[in-house]
């Protein structure tokens, strides 16, 4: 009887032995796991530029080589646009319409009866510079024109530049405004959208 009690005990204690040995062993030690690379990768030098314009404007320019779409390389401007905001510790921005006397398209005006909306997306129309093939001098394009956008064949493209002049706002939005977009709105809905151009 003693004899089956001394290897119980004994049977005991060997199991025993490893966990109490583990758990009062030095901590393992694990390796920090890959970074999270960005949504959006960064942009190459030279392509996206902020200048500061008065106490809280800015003039936002894309420059590239690699022509894909407007509508492509437009989000891509807002997107940048809804960053820089955010970034300054604002919550919306107003697109300001760079408009010529010869312009037919009508300026956008508040609508205070109007449906509500974070942002507009076809209110966003930056100013457009390009240069194709052939030709050495730079043509622009304004979206208040009322021509159609000039370029038909992308590849015809040797460089591209879409700028826009914005104001950035803190409080609540004037969602009357055609032409204000919420920051965290447009970066929500464009940061799986957009890459930058080249």
């Amino acid at each position: 009887m003693k004899r089956r009690l001394a290897i119980a005990t004994l049977g005991a204690l060997f199991l025993a032995a490893p966990l109490v040995s583990y758990a009062q062993g030095p901590a393992p030690v694990t390796e920090p796991g890959p970074q999270t690379p960005p949504m959006v990768p960064p942009a190459k030098p030279g392509v996206f530029t902020a200048t500061k314009k008065g106490a809280n404007g800015y003039r936002l320019v894309v420059t590239g080589r690699n022509f894909t779409s407007r509508d492509a390389i437009d989000h891509y401007l807002a997107y940048r646009a809804a960053i820089l905001t955010e970034e300054q510790k604002s919550n919306w921005f107003t697109l300001t319409e760079t408009r010529a006397p010869t312009d037919t398209v009508p300026a956008s005006k508040p609508d205070p009866g109007g449906l509500r909306y974070s942002f507009r997306m076809p209110y966003w129309r930056p100013m457009w510079r390009y240069k194709t093939a052939g030709s050495p001098a730079w043509k622009s394009w304004s979206p208040f024109s009322g021509t159609a956008f000039p370029i038909t064949d992308a590849k015809s493209v040797t460089d591209f530049e879409a700028s826009a002049d914005i104001v950035l706002h803190k409080g609540p939005m004037n969602d009357a405004d055609p032409l204000a977009f919420e920051a965290g709105a447009v970066d929500d809905w464009l940061v799986n959208q957009v890459t930058p151009p080249t």
